[in-house]
């Protein structure tokens, strides 16, 4: 029976997309009673490599959630073991390439990791689309299912700013730099200003180093009336400084875009969300109920949807009362419930208190 579980992949601290998810996975499923021990590979290379080859052999269970460079170096280090009918191994992809990734390996290169990620009993990606891309790329045999990104709620569903008049607040939480659409975002801001919208906008985040970007941000941000920088929040004020926001805007035009952590931030806080269609965005906001989608680059479709949710805002409660709903679909409760679920659906022998635990979160949805 599987009680114990060795863990390997990115855990914040520090903070990062995939090492928040890591955490807060660990978090659910022992809080589902499973014992999981994590190897942390943003620690340093050396010791992170020290333990997988000292831990690799003496378990029983393995989960893999990672990126590109440590999904293909651990991965054939599993392989192996997992063929064996009493050990599994479940596979969590990070960020959207997975599928891309292994189409650009050479031929014999790609058979090899075939074989060596079909060894895994299921692969989880982030969203359908992705989970339907990757159907066709690993053996019949190997459970895909997509489980989403995941957020604590928070204690409190109280906003500040649901059914109040005064200006727009809008918010944009993340990594600061030109594909992320911050130029169309200002643009589209000015704009709503302009035609006459009460808005304001706080920008939270981090620049990556010596990126250029940063100077010429800081400066159009530094021009506009009613846009703020804060700088990087930490992660814990994520949630809480949205519940002060109206609405959090993703502009984003960035190719390695999965299923950011920031949308399920926005919804838990009941933030509607107004984003780009970009790679994955149209499976996670629904337009018109948690949320509007508009074209890559449309400042104009940007600075419309602004304008809306200034002037109405009948219309912005509804969303705002959606986004919340929709948040409670990524709780950690209810996504490590589905992964138990699905584990114990690909052959995983969990502890009976561990599906009771999963089937109880899992009916109250």
């Amino acid at each position: 029976m599987t009680r114990e579980i060795l863990a390997i992949g990115p855990r914040s601290p520090p903070i990062t997309g995939p090492g928040l998810k890591n955490r807060y996975i660990q978090a659910g499923l022992e809080g589902h009673g499973l014992d999981v021990h994590w190897v942390n590979t943003l620690e340093t290379r050396p010791k992170t490599v020290a333990e997988l080859l000292s831990k690799t052999l003496s378990y029983d269970a393995y989960i893999l959630s990672a990126s590109t460079k440590v999904r293909l170096g651990v991965a054939p280090l599993l392989a192996t073991k997992l063929r064996s009918p009493d050990v599994h191994g479940a596979l969590f992809p990070a960020g959207g390439e997975f599928a891309n990734e292994l189409r650009a390996l050479p031929g014999p290169v790609r058979r090899f990791y075939r074989r060596t990620f079909s060894a895994f009993d299921g692969v989880y990606p982030q969203t359908d689309e992705l989970s339907r891309d990757l159907s066709g790329l690993l053996d019949d045999s190997v459970q895909v299912r997509t489980v989403p990104n995941l957020r604590p709620l928070p204690a409190s569903t109280d906003s500040t700013t649901e059914g109040a008049s005064g200006a727009l607040r809008l918010a944009y939480v993340g990594r600061i730099k030109e594909s992320k659409g911050i130029d169309d975002l200002l643009e589209a801001y000015e704009r709503a200003s302009d035609a006459g919208a009460d808005v304001v906008l706080d920008v939270y985040g981090h620049f990556l180093p010596d990126d250029p970007y940063e100077d010429h941000f800081l400066d159009r941000c530094s021009r506009l009336p009613g846009a703020r920088f804060h700088g990087k929040l930490p992660n814990e004020a994520v949630i809480p400084t949205l519940q002060d926001a109206d609405a959090f805007v993703f502009p984003t035009v960035y190719d390695g875009e999965g299923f950011p952590g920031a949308l399920v931030e926005a919804f838990a806080a009941g933030c509607p969300v107004l984003a780009t269609d970009w790679n994955f965005n149209a499976d996670i906001v629904t337009d018109g109920v948690d949320g509007r989608l508009f074209e890559p680059r449309d400042v104009a479709a940007l600075s419309a949807h602004i304008r809306e949710l200034a002037d109405d805002r009948a219309a912005l409660a509804e969303l705002q009362a959606n986004a919340r709903e929709t948040g409670r679909q990524y709780s950690v409760e209810r996504v490590t419930g589905t992964i138990v679920e699905y584990l114990g659906e690909s052959g995983w022998d969990l502890p009976g208190a561990t599906v009771e635990r999963s089937e109880a979160v899992l009916t109250k949805r």
